[in-house]
């Protein structure tokens, strides 16, 4: 439970109410990619009904594919994550340990994962790491699986969703038992869908592995990131193109730049009861907010506001997008890259050894199929969590009306558990959900740690705030290193953008500069030239639509929304993981 209940400072609790002790057996954690998934502190609710089924789903795909025997991560809190402080941890002795049984070593898994860093747990190997079984079994199903032309079951579990979408009940005519009811009723969804997601991840990450040693063979170490990108079908893309589109209404018609000269919220206002341009984009602007809404920023926290639950962030993506010229377009950019990575593995594959042209081709088939499933696999999660965020907003709605509290969303601050009392008696729980508001305020101003390898690293009284972090800022000339997501080089001024929500700065050409990147945030990429991420991996869903887009990417550079400020001009480096710091305004005084 959450100390200091007498209203002090969430920082005199060692302990938030979701979090959960460090297994012995697996005892190293990190927030590598776990702070793309839920860069927040996880809601209570969030956490423990959706979650709380998501992870079972996830141990399934697990044992089914042949990582672990199903008594190595039994229970209700499966050891290959971590919550502390009400951040999502990543268990980085499990990542070690599935790459050993994949046949890797636990340094490759560090350097595909966390990089070089000094400060990494070291890997102290465990008598049961090694299971020749269990490797002869995972070896079997991926093998299987790169053979595959589809994802069949991904597709389907789309078609479905899409149904109960179209479908879905009027919440506002339910009550709040049959709420509650509805809401469970979809866990069944939320743990299929997890596991889908984890068992087409794994293929996914094999086309690169295959690729980028093969260009580097021939001295084209770059070309792997061309030769992923321009794939076609990436459902994380697909808002980016719906947005672009309602942009292109905008631009078409005066009536609606004027409007939307007056800001998004005007916009918003001005769609109620709408004539002539404004009725026809509101039309269009449904019909994209029925396909696209579950997307959002933190898309994986029913406490997060998708477009859906809040459409005014959809609208402030459609303004910046219909700025860029119009040879900018999704289809134009899909067009120049399919002809640039289809000419490309041609280069390539000319170039290598005929014995090895087979790998090759291996490595493009699996790029192909499986990182498009991959991300089907990751958008039909949001559909199914955006269900149940809706339904619990609902429930929400009626204590914002009843006077208990401020937001539809703080009801999340509940537990699974304790929706059924809630709904008995919601007056009892006004001073619950105050104090774990309190606390969740208080939580969201602190950095968790990056690794977490002894007890007293889960304990948040002793973790610094974000506004002590003593970060400098970045010099004329410093260089900062990544992780190179997408091929190509490019020089222009830096926009620090923390929340896509507020992204009415960013001009078309800048540089987006952000801490973390997921579908919310693509969009913005028709607008930048080139993006830099404090987080992510290879096969982060934002950087896939990078790769999608054609623009350069460098992720996973520490720091970078604290080091770098707006106006400095920078260079970034696709290929080579870079940020360059090629000037610093003289307003800055650096």
């Amino acid at each position: 439970m959450s100390a200091g209940t007498d209203g002090g400072s969430p920082l005199a609790m060692k302990h938030w109410i979701t979090d959960w002790q460090r297994s012995e057996r697996l005892p190293h954690y990190t927030r590598a990619n776990a702070g793309e998934t839920l860069p927040e502190p996880a809601s209570p609710l969030g956490w423990t009904l959706v979650w709380g089924r998501g992870l079972q789903g996830w141990r399934r795909g697990f044992v089914e594919f042949g990582i672990y025997r199903g008594d190595e991560i039994s229970g209700p809190r499966p050891p290959f994550v971590g919550i502390f402080g009400g951040y999502f941890y990543l268990n980085l002795s499990h990542l070690r340990l599935f790459g050993i049984r994949m046949g890797q070593t636990a340094d490759q898994i560090d350097t595909a994962f966390v990089g070089q860093r000094s400060d990494t747990p070291v890997y102290v190997p465990h008598p049961d790491d090694q299971d020749a079984e269990l490797t002869a079994k995972a070896t079997a199903t991926l093998q299987g699986m790169l053979g595959q032309a589809g994802y069949p079951e991904g597709d389907a579990d789309h078609e479905r969703l899409r149904r109960v979408r179209r479908e879905r009940p009027d919440l506002a005519s339910l009550s709040d038992v049959e709420l509650v009811a509805y809401a469970r009723s979809l866990l069944a969804d939320v743990e299929t869908t997890f596991q889908r997601h984890v068992e087409s991840s794994l293929p996914a990450s094999v086309g690169p592995a295959i690729l980028g040693p093969l260009c580097a063979s021939v001295d084209r170490p770059g070309a792997m990131l061309d030769l992923i990108g321009g794939l076609g079908g990436v459902d994380s893309a697909s808002p980016s193109t719906g947005l672009w589109t309602l942009s292109r209404q905008v631009v078409a018609s005066a009536e609606l730049t004027a409007l939307f000269d007056r800001g998004p919220a005007t916009v918003q206002q001005a769609l109620e009861g709408a004539t002539g341009d404004v009725k026809a984009f509101r039309d269009s602007f449904d019909e994209f907010i029925a396909e696209s809404g579950d997307r959002g920023p933190n898309e994986w926290d029913i406490h997060a506001l998708s477009w859906e639950a809040a459409p005014v962030q959809a609208l402030a993506l459609v303004d910046r997008i219909r700025h860029t010229s119009d040879d900018n377009s999704p289809a134009a950019r899909h067009r120049r890259l399919t002809e640039r990575r289809e000419q490309l593995a041609a280069e390539i594959r000319a170039a290598l050894p005929e014995d090895t042209r087979p790998m090759f081709d291996a490595g493009m088939h699996a790029s192909q199929v499986w990182i498009p499933a991959r991300e089907r696999t990751k958008a039909n999660c949001v559909t199914v969590i955006n269900e149940i965020r809706m339904t619990v907003r609902e429930l929400g709605r009626r204590g914002v009306e009843a006077g208990r509290f401020a937001e539809p969303e703080d009801v999340m601050m509940l537990l699974e558990t304790e929706l059924d009392d809630y709904v008995a008696d919601p007056g009892g729980f006004e001073s619950v959900i105050a104090q774990r508001l309190q606390e969740y305020a208080g939580l969201r101003e602190l950095e968790p740690p990056f690794f977490v390898a002894q007890d007293a690293q889960t304990e948040v009284d002793g973790w610094a705030r974000r506004s002590e972090d003593g970060v400098a800022t970045a010099a004329e000339g410093d260089v900062l290193t990544g992780v190179g997501g997408s091929h190509g080089a490019y020089t222009g001024r830096v926009r620090v953008v923390t929340d896509p929500a507020s992204c009415e700065a960013l001009e078309p050409g800048e540089v987006l500069v952000a801490p973390i990147t997921d579908a919310a945030w693509t969009p913005l990429f028709l607008v930048a030239g080139a993006a830099v991420v404090d987080v992510g991996a290879l096969n982060s869903h934002a950087v896939v639509v990078c790769r999608e887009l054609g623009i350069p990417a460098v992720i996973s550079v520490e720091g970078g929304t604290r080091r770098l400020r707006d106006g400095m001009v920078i260079t970034v480096d696709g290929e080579k993981g870079t940020v360059t710091v090629d000037g610093v305004p003289a307003a800055l005084g650096i």
